[in-house]
């Protein structure tokens, strides 16, 4: 047992880490994810002394924010055992509090409240909590994640030809924290080899070498690299088939190793310039230049492993840190260190992207929002990061690759009823 701890240990400090984009999980989400106990300085501190109430206006479409507090309210039904305690600056938030805010939206949502109505009952109603950013005036940078559709087929052909493969049963997931508390929450994957835990297989050896052809765990084909990355990068898509038929594939595990983007990948290999890069220029090149697959494409060596699904609902998201779909445009990635899974919380973007229902950029725009904290991701850490789930389709894929923006977030619970 201590060469296992020393060799997992030593991966760890290697640089086995989660992925840079959004955000798989390390492991199949549980149903709370775990929190420093008691709550720390540093999460009390991600959060600011409360100033100016913001807006709290919300234009968009009330009935996916409803669906998205419905589902927070599954998961606080699910809840079993203590749920940990966090900081809402000086004030407390237990998982009660949380599931209070969201059955209160609830009852405000049902009512079916003009956007004028809900602000005004939001600001009677809750206090909030501004994050503290990443500069502690309230600076925080919100990214932004979707769900592709791609062209797939259960059968290779010659027009589809790149396989994604399922989790193999050799590669082991390890919870770090369960040989030391430092690492808490922390997770590696890897093989067992002579005894010892060893790094899993590397994208090159996976996808070049053929280090899981012919052991049955191929489960679909793709037409070019572009689209096989775009899964890998977002952790789960739509797969539109030949017979018309659209089914999904879902994040099972992945080898632990860094993310690294294929496109930034190009840009550190001298292949294309960062100004003006995007997927469709990517493949073109690759097209052009064969040989530098390869290459560009192993200098990510992380390889995410998946499994398929027959969605029962068309527009069910993909599976968050908080155990059930995400829902587009109202759920959001957090630091879970410092934020609960299941706070209700507002966001406000002034020169988010302004895009069209074809996909068509049209400028920038004020964007503000009531979303839900119900994902995680590898570099979404600290009180300045948020990355947004924009759903998906045409729109959504248009507004995650362009929102890359400064603005504010602020943490709502129900104001404390005076003692009786």
């Amino acid at each position: 047992m201590k060469k296992l701890t020393l060799v997992i240990f030593a991966a760890l400090l290697s640089g086995c880490a989660t992925c840079v984009k959004k955000a798989p999980p390390a492991a199949p989400p549980q149903p709370c994810p775990p929190a420093p106990a008691p709550v720390s300085t540093a999460a009390a501190a991600a959060f600011m002394p409360q100033g100016a109430a913001p807006t709290f206006a919300d234009a968009d479409d009330l009935k996916a924010l409803l669906k998205a507090a419905k589902l927070n309210q599954e998961y606080f039904k699910g809840l079993k055992g203590d749920a940990p305690v966090y900081a809402f600056g000086q004030r407390k938030a237990t998982a009660r509090d949380l599931a209070a805010a969201t059955d209160e939206l609830v009852r405000i949502l049902e009512a079916n409240p003009t956007p004028e109505q809900l602000a005004a009952q939001i600001r009677q109603k809750f206090d909030f909590y501004q994050m503290a950013g990443r500069d502690s005036t309230g600076t925080v940078v919100f990214s932004s994640y979707y769900e592709p559709t791609l062209e797939a087929s259960l059968k290779e052909t010659r027009k589809y030809r790149i396989p994604i493969y399922a989790k193999p049963d050799d590669l082991i997931t390890v919870n770090l924290g369960d040989f030391n508390e430092k690492f808490k929450g922390e997770k590696i994957s890897g093989r067992v080899q002579g005894g010892s835990l060893v790094p899993y297989l590397t994208r090159e050896q996976i996808d070049f070498n053929g280090g899981l052809e012919k052991k049955g765990l191929e489960l679909a084909y793709f037409k070019t690299w572009a689209d096989v990355m775009d899964l890998h990068t977002e952790g789960s898509a739509r797969l539109a088939l030949p017979d018309g038929r659209v089914i999904k594939a879902k994040y099972a595990g992945n080898n632990s190793y860094p993310f690294k983007g294929w496109l930034t990948a190009m840009v550190e290999a001298g292949a294309l310039p960062r100004e003006g890069i995007s997927p469709e220029k990517g493949q073109k090149y690759l097209d052009e230049q064969p040989d530098m697959v390869r290459k560009i494409l192993s200098m990510n060596r992380r390889y995410v492993f998946f499994r398929l699904e027959q969605p029962a609902d068309p527009e069910e998201g993909p599976t968050g840190t908080y155990g059930l779909p995400l829902t587009g445009w109202r759920s959001v990635a957090v630091d879970n260190a410092l934020i609960p899974m299941g706070a209700l919380a507002f966001m406000n973007v002034p020169t988010a992207p302004d895009v069209d229902k074809d996909g068509k950029l049209l400028g920038r725009k004020p964007d503000s929002r009531f979303v839900f904290c119900q994902d995680t991701g590898g570099a979404i850490k600290g009180p300045g990061r948020v990355d947004f789930y924009a759903g998906n389709g045409k729109k959504s894929t248009t507004f995650a690759f362009k929102l890359w923006d400064q603005g504010q977030m602020y943490l709502l619970l129900l104001k404390p009823q005076p003692a009786i």
